[in-house]
């Protein structure tokens, strides 16, 4: 949970909310709860002006950003009713333990960690109550939608076998290269002379000069500084030109000069490795874990449409036309 509290302090200290003028009005009523159309903006601000470019003022595409942040301003409400109610909100302690710990684990101390929250430029008061929604809402999905799950080993073992499919038997290959670029103003007669010194390069290796010795030779390869390391692939993670003849070509053997956009290149086949799916043991927890986190969002969803059918919630900003 710690760990979860810290990027999410670090995230907002990077995205402090756009100033906007805005004409305050409300926007919605959840249970007698008042939400405004300043409190829409001040969460989504960024997203609303990105969806409404080229748009005026009453835009359609504006109307329905702004709908979509109250759904989530109404949904975070919803929470803290609930939350409220089963007497478990987050206490003054909690938020001033959970400030402690991102200072601690920044190496800051608190008035540090203040200054820093400030001059990102948003307010420390808001950086409070930002990190107090992030704190309910995880109470809220360890208290009220966690005991309403659970994951069979059958699951586990199905997704392990899809997350593994691709990989068992999957071959991938450690690729060498000798590259050269074309300047740019390389005529066709200066590309020939590449593709030839690179064609010779192929010869004397077949003849039995040692790979080394040919990346030698070439310091003005863009990987002479590697040491010819090109990296290891999959079949179709190489772009095409490459990937083709490199998975056509014998282990231990060198491709014909290709012609990529930048250049030319010959490539070495260095070796080959089988892909082998990792133990079920080993990836248990991650397994685990993708699991919760797609079913906690399958009954957050269902949590929230059941709350607005039991709640009295009255939106008064009008959809687009």
């Amino acid at each position: 949970m710690r760990a979860r509290l810290l990027a999410l302090a670090l995230a907002a200290l990077l995205s402090a909310p756009a100033a906007a003028e805005i004409v305050d009005r409300v926007a919605a009523v959840v249970n007698k709860e008042v939400i405004t159309l300043s409190e829409i903006y001040e969460m989504g601000s960024d997203f609303i002006e990105e969806a409404a470019i080229g748009e005026g003022p009453d835009g359609p595409a504006r109307r329905d950003a702004e709908l979509q942040v109250l759904d989530v301003l109404i949904q975070q409400q919803l929470v803290a009713q609930e939350m409220r109610r089963l007497g478990m909100d987050v206490t003054q302690d909690e938020l001033e333990r959970a400030i402690d710990d991102i200072a601690r684990q920044n190496n800051l101390d608190r008035e540090t960690l203040r200054r820093e929250v400030e001059r990102s430029g948003l307010p420390w008061t808001s950086y409070r109550e930002q990190l107090e929604l992030n704190i309910r809402e995880m109470k809220f999905g360890q208290v009220v939608l966690q005991p309403r799950i659970s994951i069979t080993e059958d699951e586990l073992r199905d997704l392990y076998n899809r997350r593994t499919r691709d990989l068992s038997g999957a071959e991938s290959r450690s690729l060498q290269a000798i590259f050269l670029r074309w300047e740019p103003d390389a005529t066709p007669d200066d590309k020939a002379a590449v593709a030839q010194k690179l064609a010779d390069v192929k010869r004397r290796f077949a003849e039995g000069t040692p790979w080394e010795t040919l990346v030698a030779e070439f310091p003005e390869s863009v990987l002479a500084s590697a040491g010819g390391e090109l990296g290891t692939f999959k079949k179709g993670e190489a772009v095409a030109e490459i990937d083709g003849p490199s998975f056509s070509t014998p282990i231990g053997k060198l491709t014909d000069p290709i012609a990529v956009p930048t250049g030319m290149l010959v490539v070495r086949v260095a070796s080959v490795q089988q892909g082998t799916a990792p133990p079920f043991d080993l990836v248990r927890p991650d397994l685990e874990q993708e699991l919760l986190m797609g079913k906690m969002e399958q009954e957050m969803a269902l949590w929230v449409q059941q709350a607005r059918r039991q709640a009295s919630v009255k939106v008064k900003l009008e959809a687009p036309r």
